[in-house]
């Protein structure tokens, strides 16, 4: 038996339509596993920068409740060696294992004028530095976050002269440390990245040089 012309004209328009289903079908599976590749990407960006967050928060957590009340002595008043601004924090803890064999190292947390979130640290008893100066020459820079659009940072306690704790935007030449410290930060438009609130205790909140007052609760002649 012999084909018709129309026989062969259709079995030439199926395998067209065969061809054309089967490119379909791989393109289909291409987008799809570039779509499993693209997710699987994003996926892991979150989780790396969910990571960073949270090694950045450790690090500060850490810092700040080891904080070392030390009391300062070029000052009239008894005051403990913390200086909290709206957008920085210095003060003394313990060194890291790293670090010995110094016992205590002064900090500085800073937001940059590029957005980075640095902690700088140097041995306290360092003369290549003046502790008490503006700037970060000759400190150690350490850092934690970049495109931090605003950092914030919150003291809980009684300052000097107060009866009430309530929430400060600053904390210096105070008799006591903070109760509490509270840092808050967001990122630049279009920045997925969220940092959760950090609250913090310091585990000591003591004036080592301190003779408190039993009604008022702090420095004795403050």
């Amino acid at each position: 038996m012999t084909r018709t012309r129309s026989q062969a004209g259709f079995t030439l328009i199926e395998l067209l339509v065969t061809l054309a289903l089967l490119g379909l079908v791989g393109g289909m599976l291409s987008a799809g596993a570039l779509l499993t590749r693209r997710m699987a990407q994003r996926a892991a960006q979150q989780a790396a920068t969910s990571q960073t967050i949270v090694t950045a928060q450790n690090i500060v957590r850490n810092r700040i409740e080891s904080i070392v009340p030390s009391a300062r002595f070029d000052l009239e008043k008894p005051t403990v060696d913390i200086a909290g601004e709206r957008s920085r924090l210095g003060f003394l803890a313990p060194a890291l294992p790293a670090a010995q064999p110094t016992t205590v190292r002064r900090y500085r947390l800073v937001r940059t004028a590029s957005g980075q979130i640095v902690l700088y640290d140097s041995p306290d008893l360092s003369d290549r530095i003046d502790p008490n100066a503006p700037g970060e020459a000759g400190w150690t820079p350490t850092i934690l976050l970049t495109g931090v659009r605003h950092l914030e940072i919150d003291y809980f306690g009684a300052q000097r002269g107060e009866r009430e704790r309530r929430w400060h935007r600053d904390w210096t030449q105070q008799p006591l440390p903070p109760e509490l410290i509270r840092v808050r930060l967001d990122f630049a438009p279009g920045d997925r990245r969220q940092w959760p609130d950090l609250i913090m205790r310091p585990a000591a909140t003591i004036n080592s040089a301190c003779r408190l007052d039993p009604f008022t609760g702090i420095c004795a002649g403050t």
